[in-house]
């Protein structure tokens, strides 16, 4: 009986390594999701920009922010599964912003990778112009996503007021890269880029108009454009206000949503725009980007700001998962940010 039973132990022992085992290897290969509740980076950091490094980690950039008292300029903050967040630098100190732009004016930049170089677009404001115009787009490059960064030493676009500010590029199955702007009461803009990226070739195009169309009219204002290829369509998603940038202390902002058969246009706005909006926990949900997780599920990392913590600093990073009904991206059935704990969250692989 106690040779038997010391099998039966030994069975047990032997199933349970290899269920371990089996279970590590899923965790592994396949990734297992990883739970958050909102906010996942109570910082302030607005105009989130993200991307998936070649080292494994996401790397997500916004627009100016106090840490431990500085304004730090394109502040770059790094994960491994896109809900644990740190500061681990910026794109720019202080002494390296470029001489033609302006500190306390670098906003909303975007980040991408072409030909081996991380590319960060940015906003600032050109600095031979007044306080109420020459905002322009900027580019700088380094070998790796923490830099060092090399600017291209001048805006590849400029305008007069605020309506060249929210960049963001987009690389179509063609290998053409286009790069979409605005904002200012103006249209979201595209245009082609060069090969190198450093500039802009042929004529603007504008892709969305402002206009009250959207319920509550978050459209007066449109700006934030982030572009993505779906199932044979162009989704150009794009935030709004019914009123200026920075509305005071009760903004009104949203994200909307439009789609096209071209990265050009014409966008054909969601009729039940916006797809998400204020709820009783935050407020002014906007600027998203999005990223897909190891299991192909697509996120949307955007601002707002908290409801249920009014002390806390600006606008925090949040993220919330995109599905898809109808050939149109739904984010919480329409609820807006969620704000319980969500178990479900990105699939993440386990990485070294």
């Amino acid at each position: 009986m106690r040779i038997r039973n010391q099998a039966i132990g030994i069975t047990i022992l032997l199933i349970v390594a290899a269920v371990t085992i089996w279970w590590s290897f899923i965790k592994e290969t396949q990734g297992s999701p990883v739970a958050y509740t909102n906010p996942i980076y109570n910082h302030d950091a607005p105009d989130p920009t993200i991307i998936k490094a070649k080292d494994g980690y996401y790397y997500a950039i916004t627009t100016q922010s106090e840490y431990s008292g500085k304004l730090v300029a394109l502040p770059i903050i790094r994960s491994k599964d896109l809900i644990h967040w740190e500061e681990k630098g910026s794109v720019f100190t202080g002494e390296q912003i470029p001489s033609w732009a302006t500190v306390g004016y670098m906003w909303a930049p975007h980040i991408t990778y072409h030909q081996g170089k991380y590319y960060v677009y940015y906003s600032t404001k050109v600095n031979d112009g007044d306080l109420l115009k020459g905002m322009g787009i900027g580019v700088a490059v380094a070998d790796n996503p923490m830099g060092p960064y090399k600017d291209k030493g001048s805006p590849l676009v400029w305008g007069t007021g605020f309506e060249k500010i929210d960049p963001y590029v987009f690389q179509d199955d063609n290998g053409k890269r286009y790069m979409y702007w605005g904002s200012d009461r103006q249209p979201i803009y595209v245009q082609q880029l060069s090969d190198d990226g450093m500039s802009v070739v042929g004529e603007e195009t504008a892709v969305m108009s402002p206009g009250i169309q959207s319920r509550e009219g978050y459209d007066y204002l449109v700006e934030g454009p982030w572009v993505i290829n779906r199932n044979g369509y162009y989704y150009l998603f794009y935030s709004g206000d019914y009123c200026c940038r920075d509305s005071g202390h009760n903004p009104h902002y949203a994200v909307m949503v439009a789609r096209s058969k071209s990265p050009t246009g014409p966008f054909e706005a969601y009729p039940d725009n916006p797809i998400l909006e204020k709820n009783k926990s935050f407020l002014a949900p906007g600027h998203n980007a999005t990223i897909q997780d190891d299991a192909g599920q697509d996120w949307m990392l955007y601002h707002a700001f908290d409801l249920k913590e009014p002390s806390s600093s600006g606008r925090i990073l949040m993220i919330d998962r995109i599905k898809w009904k109808d050939g149109w991206p739904v984010i919480n059935d329409g609820n807006g940010p969620t704000s319980t704990l969500q178990t479900d969250g990105p699939v993440i692989k386990q990485r070294n």
